[in-house]
C-alpha cells in the first residue's frame, strides 16, 4: 500500500474518532499513526502505552482530553514513556522517551 493512501485511510478514521479536529490536526495524526505503525508500535502496545497514544493523537488534534471518557483498563495509567518517536505535538512527551527497539532476528 502507498504511503498517501494509508494516511488517508488512517485521516478518516481520526475524522470518525475526533470530529472536532482541524484538517491539519488530522493529517499530521494520520502520518504519525502511518510512521508510528512503519516503527513497528503496535505489536508493543499495552494498556498503559495504548493510552498514551491516544492522549498524544488527542493533543496532536486539538482534542480535549476531558471530553473524552477514561479507557476501561482498570488502574492503568498512562505510561510516563513511548515506544515511539515524540512529535512536536505530544508536549507531554518526557525525557524517558525512546525508540522501539528492532525488531527479532528471523527464527533459522
Amino acid at each position: 500500500m502507498r504511503a498517501q493512501s494509508a494516511v488517508e485511510i488512517a485521516r478518516a478514521s481520526l475524522a470518525l474518532a475526533f470530529p472536532a479536529a482541524t484538517d491539519e490536526g488530522l493529517t499530521r495524526a494520520a502520518e504519525l499513526i502511518v510512521r508510528w505503525g512503519s516503527e513497528g508500535v503496535g505489536a508493543q502496545l499495552e494498556p498503559a502505552l495504548a493510552e498514551r497514544m491516544l492522549l498524544d493523537l488527542m493533543e496532536i488534534t486539538g482534542q480535549d482530553p476531558e471530553s473524552f471518557p477514561r479507557l476501561e483498563y482498570g488502574d492503568v495509567r498512562p505510561s510516563e514513556t513511548r515506544v515511539w518517536h515524540r512529535s512536536e505535538g505530544t508536549r507531554t512527551a518526557r525525557r524517558g522517551t525512546q525508540p522501539p527497539p528492532p525488531p527479532p532476528a528471523p527464527a533459522a
